[in-house]
């Protein structure tokens, strides 16, 4: 399941999506837009800034903006940043690395992490697969 932080994120971003190329969107516009708690917003925008998925400008017409175009910027690597690793078991691999299993089993005839690995890969594949763009 998503955190909130997560879904606020997301909804974020289709605001600043929908505006992209239109200068940057001041971060009280997209709060209410989207009924974000202002303080709640701050640091998932600094969060997505720090990863470089948006970038700021101060002044009186600062805001924020997509640091790429709403196509290129995937669901997966948002959820990433803020969630960490998409896992539904801890031994399903991260970066390429077999942490395994908590239980000492056998990995690989393990039936629970097969079911659970194919489950990711999916969830992953429909992440990675969709972009800003396809939610706005």
């Amino acid at each position: 399941m998503l955190s909130r932080k997560t879904r606020y994120a997301i909804m974020a971003l289709t605001a600043l999506a929908r505006k992209y190329g239109e200068g940057p969107v001041p971060m009280p516009s997209i709060a209410k837009e989207k009924s974000i708690p202002l303080r709640f917003l701050e640091g998932i925008l600094l969060q997505l800034r720090k990863k470089g998925i948006v970038s700021s400008t101060r002044g009186v017409d600062g805001g924020y903006f997509l640091v790429k175009e709403p196509s290129e910027i995937n669901v997966a690597e948002v959820v990433e940043e803020i969630e960490g690793s998409i896992r539904f078991v801890s031994c399903i691999d991260i970066c390429g690395e077999d942490i395994g299993c908590e239980f000492g089993w056998d990995m690989e005839t393990c039936n629970i992490r097969k079911v659970f690995s194919k489950i990711h890969d999916k969830v992953m594949d429909e992440l990675e697969g969709t972009t800003l763009l396809d939610l706005i």
